[in-house]
């Protein structure tokens, strides 16, 4: 295990109805908790794209997973999917880390919540062969998407953008 990155999510406010891309630790969860007494979140699946895609969404979250996906192809079309579920004027929130081709991820990440509360976990990425930054993410969204935040912490990015 590598070194332990603070990851300040103090004043991010997730508004509406949120849609929350790969694995998220719990943390997702814990920032929607917390602005709202009544919580829906939903996950893409295969079995219920139809339906999220028929009720479109305020905020897409996409948290330390777009780095899983290695080929730019695949990012491209997890990205266009995601387009097509969020409502125009909505959100996509992207936490991932910086990493080049020929190195390694392997630290523990943790999240600290609007309440104080921290959240902990492992991030690895292993794949010598990924590469995973801001400015290839920006990118993607650039043609859907307003970018109207983005933030680089140490190994860790973030970029918001709201939908054209």
């Amino acid at each position: 295990m590598g070194k332990t990155i603070i990851l300040n999510l103090s004043n991010v406010i997730l508004e509406g109805d949120i849609l929350d891309v790969g694995e998220s630790y719990g943390v997702i969860y814990n920032l929607s908790k917390e602005a709202f007494d009544e919580l829906a979140i939903d996950y893409i699946e295969d079995d219920n794209k139809e339906i999220l895609l028929s009720e479109g969404y305020d905020t897409c979250t996409i948290f330390f997973y777009l780095s899983n996906i290695w080929r730019e192809g695949g990012k491209a079309k997890l990205i266009d999917d995601v387009t097509r579920f969020v409502k125009k004027g909505g959100s996509v929130y992207i936490w991932d880390i910086n990493k080049d081709i020929g190195k390694v991820f392997n630290n523990k990440i943790r999240a600290v919540l609007p309440s104080k509360n921290v959240k902990e976990f492992d991030f690895k990425n292993l794949n010598i062969m990924s590469k995973s930054n801001l400015e290839d993410t920006k990118k993607l969204l650039e043609s859907n998407y307003k970018i109207t935040e983005e933030k680089i912490w140490e190994d860790i990015y973030f970029v918001k953008g709201e939908k054209l």
